[in-house]
């Protein structure tokens, strides 16, 4: 009897801009011959998760190599009253649903299990999102605190999955992954360019960074993956996507250096 070949998942961590490194990381992982079979996301991590669930990973690469600053700048200019955070999160959404892009989609018609994280902002809990539409949940998913609206899903307020999962190693194994990789994009924040007298989102933003890597080395404690990328990010502060582009470098490298251990760590899951 031939025996199954153990299932790959992928855990696309939170980062904001920093998730830029992530499309480095896709890439190198699909010259070496290794695709995930099953991803997970949290916050940006969703957003390039889905790309990959969906089997469209080169419809995300093709827009962001035209991406520029004055389009990624659309995503955080609109109009927006009363306001629960400084954008609604709106233009994100339509994005995603570009007919070029996602479209309108259900998780039910994805190619690969997918599951996006968000937090339910009363309790503090992660809340896995596994139905109903895509970019929606998405969209949930990107909901840093003060930035963008929280997003209201079947009676639970949600904010950005980062705050309670940022690199979502146990939703992948529920979804019967047997090798989950993950990628924690976090950085280091004392490696950013830091000034004395920030701006309220810098602060903001800055202090939503010390959480979620805190949060993530616990999560990745208590649950870590088989094998776990981390490249490095810290100096991109997370609402810098213009700089954040010199990452996808970043993450291709970060694999390279990895090659070979990862490959023997896959190895002995394949031949165990």
């Amino acid at each position: 009897m031939t025996q199954a070949r153990p299932k790959i998942g992928l855990a696309l961590g939170s980062g904001g801009a920093r998730g830029w490194a992530h499309i480095g990381v896709l890439r190198a992982l699909r010259e070496l011959g290794i695709w995930p079979d099953i991803v997970t996301g949290s916050s940006i991590g969703a957003m390039v998760g889905a790309f990959v669930a969906a089997d469209a990973f080169d419809k995300l690469e093709r827009e962001l190599a035209t991406m520029t600053r004055t389009r990624m700048a659309r995503f955080f200019i609109e109009a927006h009253l009363p306001r629960r955070g400084l954008f609604s999160g709106q233009a994100v959404t339509r994005w995603l649903e570009q007919p070029d892009l996602l479209g309108v989609l259900d998780f039910s018609q994805l190619a690969k299990p997918f599951a996006v994280m968000a937090t339910d902002l009363r309790s503090g809990q992660a809340v896995v999102l596994r139905e109903g539409n895509v970019a929606h949940a998405i969209r949930a998913s990107i909901s840093i605190p003060g930035l963008f609206d929280p997003v209201l899903h079947e009676g639970v307020v949600l904010i950005d999955g980062g705050f309670s999962d940022p690199v979502p190693v146990v939703a992948a194994r529920a979804l019967g992954a047997d090798f989950v990789i993950g990628v924690d994009i976090n950085g280091d924040p004392e490696d950013a360019p830091f000034v004395q007298h920030p701006s309220l989102i810098a602060t903001l933003l800055q202090t939503s960074r010390f959480m979620e890597r805190t949060i993530g080395r616990l999560t990745l404690a208590q649950a870590p993956a088989d094998y776990l990328l981390r490249p490095k990010t810290g100096a991109i502060q997370t609402l810098n996507f213009a700089g954040g582009r010199n990452l996808i470098a970043v993450g291709e490298a970060t694999v390279h250096e990895a090659k070979t251990s990862l490959q023997k760590a896959l190895d002995h899951v394949l031949h165990s």
